[in-house]
């Protein structure tokens, strides 16, 4: 240790900059092995779930493309044990919400109602209770250490009592689980078994979730033992919609729902699954990559080393020789060598993991992660690397360094370069370099170009001055509520609807009249009458909902404008890709006409189409849509919200006003307040921090590569003084010796850029075709990357080669 120590002291510059790069290469590594991890991790806290597995429905509707959800129909569950043996059990989980007294006001936590044999599939790790009993009794409830503590203060509070608002019912708590950790696909909160009435209710109800395929409450899970069943079951349950259809006919059901089926997602796969299908989650490809990012690092780093190394060989040459001839065998000196890169690396291993701990608590804001500097994981890998890494990137050096002979070295004044193999070994190190960096930096470019695209996508609504106001358990309260919101200082307009962005509702096929072959899946909007001026929709041809209008708008008994002897035809609106998918030629074409849903034979008058409006978020295809009118005080059974536009007022103050309001009117129902430019920056959000993680992961890749270059040109420019001074008594000039310099470095980097392009042109290609709305690929970014790292590294080498080029040729040949 103590020769490697004086030896780095000797050549501090040396040490330096194979530190730093090793370190900056090494913290890399590190971070991004560490968000790896946490991917590859989720749900791994839950035991035993190789045999669980996730039943989403896949719609295949006539005239749409197939959709998958992460849901399902319970009516399935009747049937599937019977129809395949594999199935050993089957669970139904509803998620919900419910409101708790809290202090003095209401709390809305999460509530998860599911079968009897929920701790079956679900193997929660239990702080206190028995999870075999937890849910043997309709008022029994298991809830998380965490609302224990918020609610009782203590985590050992089975047979306390906790009343959930939204039923009045009081509920013992029977089980205490301990919090999942930050990677779980679930969020259970409370756990409560599904109450028997509601059971008895659903199966009497013609369209409920246990009785029809069209509705989904919630998610549908089976145990399959035996992993050699799963292809047989998925088989059989592609199309099972029509194997055991709801409708009154097979031919009805096709007609309805097409083709539609199940598919089975591994419970550990649902975290990358959610995200292929357009529902959440982290997309496997992009954790994939930033594997490669930490990877790429931390090989560039340990390419820097073996650079440095052997461009450094000359000067160790003698010491070499010395060793030699007093008796130290090649494979002492390999070894020795070797031990130098292992304490190297292990130097900088430590000064990494110093920059990881200050960097976590950024790159986690970025990614939307928690991940943690796990100690049990961390120092093995660290172990891994100062061995692993320091063996690797020191073991050319070392058989190059112990191969010279003590003669020839003794017996010449000019130390050994290596010859043209090791130069020729050396450029394609620095191309390797640069190609990584140059395209790890045109991803980031192009990445930060599709999230500001993203983020001024034109949606065909106003976004601005709008707040959502979603909350459960204001049924007949609506006008007392929409007096007290008018009443807000500030608020211009109050309407209620299901739409809004990122809530954008499926609903069901519909039928253009007099062509039974015309149909198209179409999302179902109910919108109260102010609702196009709130949004700044755009009429096409027609009209909008008139409130004066009783066939405008929904429950229309209670009108009283309308004859009992005329039959009732209901006006809708739609939107212009509607009218395209039901067939009109033209889509003014579409007003007047009537239509009907599939599963429902009262008519629909088209009184008006407007422009497309695009709610759901830029991965997803734009949707066609129908508007059913609803009063803004009367009953609807579809799950609106309240939406505000407001004016003159910062959205903060605004939305305090606005909870305060509501209240005002309903103090135990809790509300999700949220404005619609804070909804939609979901959109761009996670690109755009995603692109600035590539783009430090880029600066610190070409940082390490400079790094080297600077190394490399320090050792390239004193190896070659004596050849700059015989042409500079020759009769070169300055620039000459600039340019014969300059292109000897520059060059590498050129190719590294004619091999980046197509790489990185490849990978985002890739990634844009993910977006349905997407920035066109232009040569501009690998225009701008190419020469920035040309400047940068044209920069890094310019003090030296300007130094070597202005430098009197009598005063360096003298040093010959």
């Amino acid at each position: 240790m103590r020769a490697v120590t004086r030896i780095l002291a000797r050549q501090k510059l040396y040490a330096a900059i194979n530190i730093a790069g090793l370190a900056l290469g090494i913290s890399v590594f590190v971070t991004m092995s560490l968000i790896v991890r946490y991917e590859f991790g989720y749900d791994a806290y839950l035991p035993n779930t190789d045999s669980i597995y996730r039943a989403d429905i896949v719609w295949r509707l006539p005239g749409s493309a197939p959709e998958e959800w992460p849901v399902a129909s319970f009516f399935a569950t009747s049937f599937l044990k019977q129809d395949f043996a594999g199935i050993s059990d089957t669970l139904r989980v509803w998620p919900r919400t419910t409101a708790i007294r809290i202090r003095n006001g209401a709390s809305r936590e999460p509530l998860t109602q599911a079968d009897a044999n929920f701790f079956s599939f679900f193997h929660l790790a239990v702080v206190s209770g028995n999870e075999t009993q937890a849910l043997t009794r309709p008022d029994w409830i298991a809830i998380p250490a965490s609302l224990a503590l918020k609610y009782f203060g203590t985590t050992q509070a089975v047979g306390k009592t906790m009343t959930l608002l939204d039923d009045g019912r009081t509920h013992i708590v029977s089980l205490v689980y301990a919090d999942p950790p930050a990677n779980t696909s679930f969020s259970f909160g409370i756990i409560e078994l599904v109450p028997p009435d509601f059971i008895r209710r659903q199966m009497s109800t013609p369209e409920s979730g246990l009785t029809y395929w069209g509705s989904t409450p919630g998610t549908l899970w089976v145990r399959i033992p035996n992993e050699r069943d799963v292809d047989t079951i998925e088989t059989g349950i592609a199309r099972y919609v029509t194997r055991h259809p709801s409708a009154p006919s097979v031919a009805q059901a096709r007609a309805y729902w097409g083709d539609s089926g199940l598919h089975l997602v591994g419970l550990r796969e649902l975290h990358f699954h959610d995200a292929a299908i357009g529902w959440g989650g982290m997309h496997r490809q992009l954790v994939v990559i930033l594997g490669l990012v930490g990877l790429s690092a931390l090989a560039t780093a340990a390419v820097n080393y073996v650079n440095m190394a052997t461009a450094r060989a000359g000067i160790r040459a003698r010491e070499v020789a010395m060793r030699k001839v007093l008796g130290g065998t090649r494979w002492n000196l390999v070894a020795q060598f070797l031990y130098e890169a292992i304490c190297l690396v292990a130097s900088a291993a430590f000064i990494g993991l110093s920059l990881v701990e200050l960097s976590l608590r950024s790159i986690n804001a970025l990614g939307g992660w928690h991940v943690t500097l796990a100690p049990s994981f961390t120092l093995p890998l660290l172990v891994i690397i100062s061995l692993g890494v320091g063996t690797l990137a020191g073991l050319y050096p070392a058989f190059v360094l112990s191969s010279f002979r003590p003669a020839a070295v003794l017996a010449t004044g000019r130390m050994p370069a290596g010859g043209r193999m090791a130069s020729m070994l050396r450029n394609v190190l620095v191309t390797s370099q640069f190609t990584f960096a140059i395209a790890l930096a045109v991803c980031t470019l192009v990445m930060k170009e599709q999230a500001y695209f993203v983020q001024h996508l034109a949606r065909g609504i106003r976004t601005d001055g709008i707040i959502i106001l979603d909350a459960d358990g204001s049924a007949g309260r609506e006008s007392a509520i929409l007096q007290r919101l008018r009443a807000v200082p500030g608020v211009l307009m109050v309407e209620r609807s299901n739409l809004y962005p990122h809530h954008l509702q499926s609903g069901g096929v519909f039928i253009r009249e007099g062509t039974g072959a015309t149909r198209s899946e179409l999302a179902v909007g109910h919108v109260s009458s102010g609702f196009l001026d709130l949004y700044g929709l755009q009429l096409v041809a027609g009209r909008w909902f008139d409130p004066a209008r009783s066939d405008d708008f929904e429950d229309p008994a209670s009108s009283s404008d309308r004859r009992s002897d005329v039959p009732f035809v209901q006006g809708v609106v739609i939107s212009a890709l509607a009218a395209q998918r039901l067939g009109f030629p033209r889509v003014e074409d579409a007003y007047g006409q009537i239509i009907r849903e599939a599963s429902d034979p009262t008519p629909l008058r088209i009184i008006g189409i407007v422009r497309d409006v695009r709610l759901s978020g830029p991965h997803d295809s734009l949707r066609p849509v129908i508007f059913y009118g609803i009063r803004a005080t009367g009953h609807t059974t579809a799950d609106v919200a309240w939406q505000v536009r407001y004016s003159g007022v910062n959205e903060g103050l605004e939305m305090a006003r606005l909870r305060a309001a509501w209240e005002d009117i309903l103090p135990d129902t809790p509300i999700q307040a949220q404005s619609v430019p804070d909804i939609l920056s979901t959109d761009y959000r996670t690109d755009r921090n995603h692109s600035l993680l590539f783009g430090i992961g880029s600066a610190i890749a070409i940082g390490i590569a400079c790094l080297g270059l600077y190394g490399l040109s320090i050792f390239h420019v004193s190896h070659r003084m004596h050849e700059i001074g015989i042409r500079k008594v020759l009769g070169a000039r300055t620039r000459d010796i600039l340019f014969l310099l300059s292109t000897q470095f520059i060059r590498p980097i050129i190719i590294a850029n004619l091999i980046a392009w197509p790489l990185a042109w490849g990978i985002m290609r890739h990634w844009l075709d993910t977006f349905d709305q997407r920035i066109t690929l232009t040569p501009i970014p690998f225009v701008l990357v190419t020469a920035a790292a040309t400047l940068i590294a044209a920069l890094t080498i310019a003090v030296q080669t300007w130094r070597a080029a202005r430098r009197p040729p009598g005063a360096t040949l003298r040093q010959i």
